[in-house]
């Protein structure tokens, strides 16, 4: 009997899963030209970076920025322009997923992983966004899949490769740090890995990694290292408070973020390979570039909180892992099952994302009130500034700041930060720090911080109050006040970072 050949199953079923992808894809970019949904805060404020590229910013490394800078110079500044990188990012994170798989399972598990990947709850959320975990995705998938190469082949290529990706990554976020972590962990259990890892072409690896992150590190010395300032902050052991129900919602939340049904099947995988352990295989390795990001995180949870989507990274090794152990249980229904239910969240967003009212139909208007209202805030904005003369539009509020930018304009009246002391929270208060002096200011605050905000300037009249509609039955609420001669912020004592920015 003729066997087909093992190369032509993988390059069928590579065509096969491009062409995929791509149909999926096509669709997530159409959906973006269609959704009303404005910019959210964080993605106000990458686009403003990008008005700049720079090696560093106050609390990301700079790829955000030069991806949206690239977008917008080809596209324009719509939002759907600004996000377009994402569902692309998403594509090419998904392919390359596919040869990941490839390394350790047959062409059927390498169509359906890419396949998965792509229909995670997660990835199907942040396709509809632009955020940082969008090329640390990528590049850590292409640093992985070099990685897994330069065990089995000692051409300098991979290690090459997987130096630049990690780079790369790490230019993209920190978190690409827990990938030395995983290749650490890789080395203990595989002997193959340990010959890459703790040999020259280890070295190589970290080598060109760090010289690519340099030019960021160099910038976070000239400016008191703001990025290393906030990423601890955001960390905040000096508060610990030592939850088990945060650490419980953390883990509960990758149900949410990763799939049901899949993160059912990674922790089966997982339970099987406890056997393994000690033994060679390429399971292993993708078990051991897992864990690490999904340990940490559980750990951070516990002390002091953690985002659902901190342990992303964790999702590149994972998904092969669960998409086997999913097609080895009985006619894979629990496999199609899982499908089926990402399926269905994939196209219930899609809906959303070009009707928002349907979020609001269902009860879940919430999840998008940070994306809406805005143009018409910017809108009230620069028509009050256009009334009279002022010298400056300040907010309070880096996220008011951040949307006026891009949602005012063209509105000539520079937009500035009003910063309640000497200390340096975000990259508005470092760049755009209002000045003391005798000025005339348009205030944009919220009213439960007029107060504190009104007391530092000499005189204020109110204009007006814009009430805005957002996420079904919320409410935004901005006070606008003519001030003048402001006095400066209370002394206190600088630092680079204290708060907490909820980045995508």
């Amino acid at each position: 009997m003729h066997r087909a050949d093992p190369d032509d199953e993988g390059r069928s079923s590579f065509r096969l899963a491009l062409g995929i992808v791509a149909a999926l894809t096509l669709v997530r970019c159409v959906v973006l030209t269609l959704s009303p949904l404005e910019l959210h805060p964080d993605e106000a404020q990458y686009w403003w970076w990008a008005q700049t590229p720079d090696l560093g910013y106050f609390s990301k490394p700079p790829m955000i920025a030069w991806i949206i800078w690239l977008s917008t110079a080809l596209l324009g500044d719509a939002e759907w322009a600004i996000r377009i990188a994402s569902p692309l990012f998403h594509a090419a994170t998904s392919l390359v997923i596919f040869g990941i798989a490839g390394r350790t399972f047959d062409a059927r598990v390498s169509l359906l992983a890419a396949l998965a990947y792509l229909t995670l709850p997660g990835v199907s959320w942040s396709s509809g966004l632009i955020s940082t975990d969008v090329p640390l995705l990528f590049f850590w998938a292409a640093a992985l899949y070099a990685f897994l190469k330069g065990c089995d082949d000692e051409r300098w290529r991979w290690p090459i490769l997987c130096g630049v990706a990690l780079g790369l990554g790490l230019e993209s976020k920190y978190a690409m740090l827990y990938f030395l972590a995983g290749a650490i962990a890789a080395a203990l259990i595989a002997v193959t890995a340990r010959r890459l890892v703790f040999g020259r072409r280890g070295v190589v690896i970290v080598a060109i990694g760090l010289t690519l992150l340099a030019p960021n590190i160099a910038w976070n010395a000239q400016h008191g290292f703001p990025t290393l300032a906030h990423t601890a902050a955001n960390a905040d052991w000096e508060r610990a408070h030592y939850s088990l129900t945060g650490m419980a919602k953390f883990a509960l939340g990758q149900f949410g973020v990763f799939g049901p049904i899949l993160m059912a099947g990674f922790i089966a995988a997982l339970w099987r390979l406890r056997h393994e352990f000690g033994r060679e295989g390429p399971e292993m390795i993708l078990a051991a570039f897992s864990l690490p990001p999904f340990l940490l995180i559980l750990i951070q949870a516990y002390v002091a909180g953690a985002n659902a989507n901190w342990a992303a990274t964790a999702f590149i090794a994972a998904t092969p892992l669960a998409v086997a152990e999913l097609a080895r249980w009985r006619k894979s229904w629990a496999l199609w099952g899982s499908f089926a239910v990402d399926g269905i969240a994939m196209f219930a967003l899609w809906v959303c994302l070009v009707w928002p009212g349907a979020a609001d139909a269902a009860g879940v208007g919430n999840a998008f009130k940070r994306e809406e209202g805005w143009r018409e805030l910017g809108r009230e904005v620069a028509r009050a500034a256009g009334a009279s003369h002022y010298d400056y539009i300040a907010a309070d509020n880096r996220s008011i700041v951040a949307e006026l930018l891009f949602y005012a304009r063209p509105c000539p009246t520079p937009i500035r930060m009003w910063a309640r002391d000497l200390r340096i929270r975000d990259h508005f208060e470092m760049t755009l720090r209002l000045e003391s002096g005798q000025v005339r200011v348009l205030l944009a605050v919220d009213p439960n911080a007029a107060g504190r905000v009104l007391a530092t300037f000499d005189s204020a009249k109110p204009l007006t109050r814009i009430s805005i509609p957002v996420g079904g039955r919320h409410v935004r609420l901005i006070d606008l006040y003519d001030a003048r001669d402001y006095r400066g912020p209370r002394p206190g004592r600088a630092s680079a970072s204290v708060s907490h920015q909820t980045d995508l």
